[in-house]
C-alpha cells in the first residue's frame, strides 16, 4: 500500500502517441488536469483512473497537476485564470460548489468565472474510526461523543468538501459536538486517523477501502448508498439526514468554446462505459453520471443557490 501512495505522489504525464495535434483540435500543448487535493485521496485517485484512458480517447497528452490545499481554493482559481482554450480543466469537488457558502470573499466566482463540461461521478462518504475507539456502531460512537463534549474530533478532506459537511451534519443531527480538522485530501486526513491524531474520519471509500477490508479501521456508517453492503447507511443505523455524498465535476475557464468542451466531455462519457474500467470505478465507490456542458452549468447554479440558502439559516462561515 505505501508503494502504492508513492506512485500516486508522482506527477503523471501521459503520452499522446502519434498526430497529437489532430486530437479534438487542441494542438500540441498537453491538457492540464487541475486537481485541488493531495495525491493519495479520492479527487486524485479518480483523476488517475481516468486519465490513461482519456488520453487514448483525445490522442492528447493529459498531465495530472496537484495543487492542494485545505479549501480547494488554490487550484480553482489558477483555471480561473488561465486561459480559455481547452488546455486546463479543473476536476472539482464538494468544496467548489459548497465554498460560496462558506467564504464570501472567494477570489474568483463560482459561476461566471468557469464554464461546465460534466459531472463525472458521486460516491457516498464513509464515518471511519480507530479500532481503539471504544465504539462498535453509530449508537456507541455518539453515545461515547455525549459522555465527551467536544473532545471528539473528526478529519476531513478540507473545509467545505462532503467529508466536511458529512460531519456537520452528524453534528447537528444527533446533537453532539465534534471538533473539525480539515487537511489537503482524505489521504492525509486518513493518515491522521491512523497515526491518532483524530478520533474518527469521513473519507471515501477509493482511500479508505483497503483499511476497511483488512479491519484495520472500523466503518460505521455511510451517507449513501453504495461501496461495501455491509455498511448501513445513516437512516439505516438510525440517524436519517446525514445524507450529503461526494461529487467530482469538471470544469473549464469560463469562456472556453462549447465544441472543446463537448469533445472532452464524449471523451469522458465514452471512457466511463467501458466496462472494465465501470467496474473499477464502481469497486472504488464512484458511481457515473456524464451529463452534458450546458446540463452541467444548470446543475452548478442550482447546488451553490441550495448551499447559500443553508448558509444563511446556519453559519458555516469561515
Amino acid at each position: 500500500m505505501i508503494a502504492r501512495r508513492l506512485a500516486l505522489a508522482l506527477p503523471l504525464a501521459l503520452p499522446s502517441g502519434r498526430a497529437s495535434a489532430q486530437g479534438g483540435g487542441f494542438g500540441q500543448r498537453p491538457i492540464r488536469l487541475i486537481v485541488p487535493r493531495a495525491p493519495g485521496g479520492g479527487s486524485d485517485i479518480l483523476a488517475r483512473t481516468l486519465a490513461p484512458s482519456l488520453s487514448a480517447e483525445l490522442r492528447q497528452t493529459i498531465v495530472v497537476e496537484n495543487r492542494p490545499d485545505a479549501t480547494a481554493i488554490i487550484g480553482a482559481e489558477h483555471v480561473a485564470r488561465s486561459a480559455p482554450d481547452g488546455h486546463t480543466i479543473y476536476l472539482a469537488d464538494n468544496s467548489f460548489y459548497f465554498n460560496p457558502s462558506i467564504n464570501p470573499r472567494l477570489p474568483y466566482d463560482t459561476i461566471n468565472d468557469f464554464s461546465g463540461i460534466t459531472m463525472m461521478a458521486h460516491a457516498p462518504v464513509v464515518l471511519i474510526i480507530g479500532r481503539q475507539v471504544q465504539a462498535t456502531n453509530l449508537r456507541e460512537l455518539i453515545a461515547l461523543a455525549k459522555a465527551n463534549p467536544g473532545r471528539l474530533s473528526y478529519a476531513s478532506g478540507g473545509v467545505g468538501a462532503s467529508t466536511h459537511f458529512a460531519g456537520v451534519l452528524l453534528a447537528l443531527r444527533a446533537g453532539i459536538e465534534l471538533i473539525h480538522v480539515p487537511y489537503r485530501s482524505s489521504g492525509p486526513a486518513l493518515t491522521a486517523l491512523m497515526s491518532g491524531e483524530v478520533t474518527m474520519n469521513f473519507g471515501g471509500f477509493a482511500a479508505a477501502g483497503e483499511l476497511i477490508r483488512a479491519g484495520t479501521v472500523r466503518a460505521i456508517a455511510k451517507t449513501t448508498e453504495g461501496v461495501d453492503p455491509s455498511i448501513p447507511t445513516f437512516e439505516a443505523a438510525g440517524l436519517p439526514g446525514v445524507d450529503v455524498a461526494s461529487l467530482w465535476g469538471l470544469h473549464a475557464p469560463a469562456g472556453t468554446p462549447l465544441p472543446l468542451r463537448q469533445t472532452i466531455r464524449d471523451a469522458v462519457n465514452k471512457v466511463m462505459e467501458d466496462p472494465e474500467l465501470r467496474a473499477r470505478l464502481n469497486q472504488m465507490g464512484y458511481q457515473p453520471i456524464n451529463n452534458t456542458p450546458e446540463e452541467h452549468d444548470a446543475q452548478t447554479r442550482a447546488i451553490v443557490q441550495q448551499w447559500v440558502e443553508i448558509g444563511r439559516r446556519v453559519n458555516l462561515h469561515q
